[in-house]
């Protein structure tokens, strides 16, 4: 037994000794195994194109899940839509009865942790840029196809924070986090040039690899030239909007028409447009927005989150289901709940002849013209209406 004990304590002393022997050198040559750096990931166009498909795994909208960051309203029942017309119901932001605090509408935006923050995605996207412009290995085209997707995302993540702050800081390289942690908020009109300059950037570096239609098949989902100039263009809508212009500068409304109009052809260029909606095709065309069939791809789809068939749970989570759809169905359908649209969007919605249904009335002399029926709000509608809203169809 003493002997025992004896042997134990010199296995105890040895292992003490080679401890205190190792020298500080040891910790200094301590490498994470797990993990490439950008001397090796960004000197490979797989491994780079990687980081690529990691910011649309983060960043691309995802209807299954609630609001965040990164998932704007996608069509449900939820506070932002219950917030404008789309939806019947109240969220706290309009509901008069309500004061707004921190205990009833939390922080959908701002997040502390890395993974979920909006400055730890800005982050991903500048570690993307800086790693791909100090490539050694890749070419020229490389490089611009995996730069513009990245300004594009970096761009996208301004503009959902401008949405809700105004001005913030702008960052634009991989920051030290304790050194650099202090940048100074830069005002709404500096934010907004900023997301601007970063999708002109966008728009031209991708160009190459997306005119004539956009990305080859297997690529299909991929941001486009056209994608940037669309959301440049909602950009500058939002800008001359009331939510920014309050004294309602007529030059802002007149910018943002402008760019459009020129940019038009290009976003078409790139595989983008309206779909055909009569009486003729019954809105076929359109529909195909919410259910494409085969190769036949909404034209009207610009940012696009694919779907796939993962179980949802995994972590990390890939999945990205449409799980929500069954219960936006009629609620007389298997498994169905419904989502009640208010009276103010079925009002709203155009006739026939595309007019607002306060413009359009109808009279024998002029039998294109249609009548909105308030107890009959289903009839003579555009036909986009029958492919929305679900109704008993009688009188």
């Amino acid at each position: 037994m003493n002997n025992y004990n004896y042997k134990g304590a010199a296995a105890l002393l040895c292992a003490a000794l080679c401890l205190g022997s190792c020298s500080d050198q040891f910790l200094q040559d301590k490498k994470s195994y797990g993990s490439f750096g950008a001397a090796t990931i960004y000197e490979d166009y797989d491994g780079a194109k990687t980081c690529i498909d990691y910011l649309y795994n983060l960043l691309l909208p995802v209807s299954a899940s609630g609001i965040d960051y990164d998932t704007p309203s996608t069509g449900v029942a939820d506070i932002y839509s219950k917030s404008t017309e789309e939806f019947a119901g109240l969220s706290a932001f309009v509901n008069p009865e309500t004061i707004v605090d921190y205990t009833n509408v939390q922080d959908l935006i701002f997040r502390e942790t890395k993974n979920v923050s909006p400055y730890g995605r800005i982050r991903e996207c500048n570690d993307i840029i800086e790693g791909v412009e100090g490539s050694k290995s890749l070419t020229e085209e490389q490089k611009h196809e995996l730069l513009g997707q990245a300004y594009f995302f970096r761009a996208w993540c301004y503009y959902r924070l401008v949405k809700v702050y105004g001005g913030v800081p702008i960052i634009t390289e991989v920051q030290d986090p304790v050194a650099d942690s202090q940048t100074p908020r830069s005002s709404t009109k500096a934010t907004i040039n900023f997301i601007i300059s970063d999708l002109d950037l966008a728009a031209e570096l991708l160009t190459p690899a997306t005119a004539n239609g956009g990305w080859e098949d297997s690529n299909y989902g991929r941001v486009t030239t056209g994608t940037a100039l669309a959301l440049k263009g909602r950009l500058l809508l939002l800008w001359a909007s009331p939510l920014f212009n309050r004294a309602n500068d007529q030059q802002r409304w007149q910018d943002a028409y402008t760019f459009m109009k020129e940019a038009l052809p290009v976003i078409e260029g790139c595989g983008y447009g309206y779909e055909e909606t009569t009486y003729e095709t019954n809105a076929a065309n359109w529909a195909r927005i919410f259910s494409p069939a085969g190769n036949k791809r909404s034209k009207e789809a610009v940012l696009v989150t694919l779907y796939n068939t993962i179980n949802p749970g995994g972590v990390p989570d890939y999945a990205r289901n449409n799980a929500w759809e069954s219960g936006i169905r009629p609620s007389n359908a298997q498994g169905g709940g419904g989502k009640t649209p208010s009276e103010m969007i079925i009002s709203m919605f155009p006739m026939a002849d595309g007019k607002r249904p306060s413009n359009s009335t109808y009279s024998k002399l002029s039998p294109s013209v249609y009548a909105y029926e308030q107890n009959a709000p289903f009839m003579n509608r555009d036909p986009r209406f029958y492919r929305t809203f679900a109704f008993p169809g009688v009188r």
